[in-house]
């Protein structure tokens, strides 16, 4: 690679840092950059102000038609749009620094109907691992385990009450959830013990206003938890487990129900169990996870 490509890239990884970026990002980011400067290289491109749109344009064509080393396959539209956030981050980099204008003026690939973000089992346990020991943890914990140990949408847990949380019987009933629908999802024993640790050790201690006595999770406010703050605390673990595999992945409140249906399919529970647990009406709506374990397997 030119030495003109390597001090930018010095620079652009410094840059990112100064961003706040965790340090594994800050080492992961640059490499699709890296990709496109070694492209350049073999284009004749010796310079940021030599670089045109059909330059971008063909490099993009390339990473659409070239197949993984990995599984043979050509490369999956994330993948795709994981080049095309980086060439934008490099282009936001560039103009801020007045070191040259890039146009990376192609859409982002669409997500297909099976293209769901799922995160492993190891990348799930890196995520209850970046739990603090502090009050809020033991809130964070709970809250994982609404959402990825119960499977719950994210309007259903953040409506969740207190007297939802049926301890002894291991269910939390779901009195608002899709269409009305009513159910009850059984926990299992350690998700009962981080329940019980939030109800009588937590909750106690961020609850500030009587209006929200009954509402099951608390934000750092003090007042019942929005769909945003549990968005929020959900994006702070996935920056603390500083892994890449998982910062890479544009996750929310909905990935990790995505991911509970997805390992109890791996683990051979019949679909129409999964089906109930999720509370989907119909069971073409847990098909979909059929699929997707298929891919994994063929991946």
């Amino acid at each position: 690679m030119p030495s003109t490509y390597d001090r930018i890239i010095l620079a652009y990884k410094e840059w990112l840092n100064l961003l706040g970026y965790s340090k594994s990002t800050v080492n992961s980011m640059p490499r699709k950059v890296q990709e496109f400067f070694n492209y350049l290289e073999t284009q004749k491109i010796q310079s940021i102000q030599a670089i045109e749109q059909h330059h971008i344009k063909a490099f993009y064509i390339q990473q659409k038609t070239r197949v993984s080393l990995n599984n043979g396959k050509l490369l999956s539209n994330s993948t795709i749009n994981g080049y095309l956030r980086n060439l934008r981050l490099l282009a936001q980099y560039l103009q801020e620094t007045e070191q040259g204008f890039l146009e990376v003026d192609i859409p982002n690939e669409p997500k297909t109907t099976t293209e769901k973000e799922i995160l492993t089992q190891s990348e799930i346990k890196l995520l209850y691992n970046a739990i603090d020991e502090k009050t809020t943890g033991l809130r964070d914990r709970a809250l994982l385990n609404i959402y990825y140990g119960c499977g719950l949408r994210s309007n259903e847990g953040v409506q969740l009450n207190v007297s939802d949380v049926l301890l002894e019987k291991g269910l939390l009933y779901v009195r608002k959830g899709k269409g009305y629908k009513e159910r009850y999802v059984p926990f299992i024993t350690t998700q009962k013990k981080d329940f019980e640790d939030y109800l009588n050790y937590a909750r106690p201690q961020l609850v500030k206003d009587r209006e929200v006595e009954e509402s099951f999770l608390i934000n750092n406010k003090g007042r019942k938890m929005s769909y945003n703050n549990a968005s929020k605390i959900l994006k702070t673990l996935q920056v603390r487990t500083e892994n890449e595999a998982i910062q890479n992945k544009q996750i929310g409140l909905h990935t990790l129900r995505h991911s509970i249906a997805t390992h109890l399919m791996q683990s051979g529970m019949q679909i129409e169990n999964i089906s109930t647990f999720l509370g989907h009406k119909h069971l073409s709506s847990t098909q979909i996870y059929t699929h997707i374990v298929n891919e994994i397997i063929n991946a």
